[in-house]
């Protein structure tokens, strides 16, 4: 077989997908086309970064708000008349989008505590008890939910200490770094779940993350700044709409 056969040909420039809202709780406006292998790392805390590759599969609300309005925003202000003869607009390019999780916090310990934080009000009432129902259903053991708030409550311990505060603020930051911990937990983990639940598949802890590839989902598309550079980045994953 010749060498020419696997010569790499594809190269271009990617283009960055524009800002904007994608799709709803009841319809997708995003793909996931591809897991990137290169850019999936673990970090200094141990969590693992899984990194895709989304792009549009409709324009994005603004988008169409412009195009019903017969102009676009300019990127340095001003309005500029849209092309007459586009039936649609636009919405080539892709985005980038970042999973990051870790093995601790895919536990029913770790969910069910961080899932209860979130869950309180303005007044810090819990308003669901998720750590109630899982010691019903069997899934997890006080001893392991004990031992789960130790853990938690040692690595804000920790970030606090490092951080050189005052002793007399001490208790307070700790509590503050804790329930901090947790929150952080229920964005990242109710992440991994709202995609699978755009996949059509029952919720589950032990999901493989690159088994998303394909998954149509609707969420928020932002403009960040990536090694110097500026491009198109994931920034939030609208909830599916429960069906009846």
């Amino acid at each position: 077989m010749t060498f020419l056969s696997e010569v790499t040909t594809n190269t271009f420039e990617r283009t960055s997908l524009s800002p904007g809202s994608y799709g709803s709780g009841k319809q997708p406006g995003l793909k996931i086309l591809a897991y990137i292998e290169k850019a999936s790392k673990m970090d200094k805390s141990g969590s693992m970064r899984h990194s895709f590759l989304v792009a549009a599969t409709r324009p994005s609300k603004e988008a169409l708000t412009e195009f019903a309005q017969g102009y676009y925003q300019g990127k340095n202000g001003g309005k500029h008349k849209l092309n007459p003869l586009l039936t649609e607009p636009d919405y080539e390019g892709t985005a980038f989008l970042s999973l990051t999780l870790n093995e601790y916090w895919l536990s029913p310990e770790a969910t069910a505590l961080a899932f209860t934080e979130a869950s309180r009000n303005k007044e810090g009432v819990v308003q669901a008890d998720y750590v109630a129902k899982a010691l019903t259903s069997g899934e997890v053991t006080q001893e392991s939910i004990d031992n789960a708030v130790a853990h938690f409550q040692q690595v804000a311990t920790d970030k606090v200490i490092a951080a050189n505060t005052p002793e007399e603020s001490m208790q307070e930051a700790m509590a503050a770094q804790y329930r901090k911990e947790l929150t952080q937990i229920s964005i990242k983990v109710g992440q991994f779940l709202t995609l699978q639940d755009w996949k059509g598949f029952e919720r589950t802890l032990q999901f493989n993350p690159t088994d998303l590839v394909n998954t149509e989902f609707s969420g928020k598309i932002e403009v960040r700044e990536f090694n110097g550079k500026s491009g198109a980045e994931v920034s939030s994953i609208y909830s599916k709409a429960k069906t009846k």
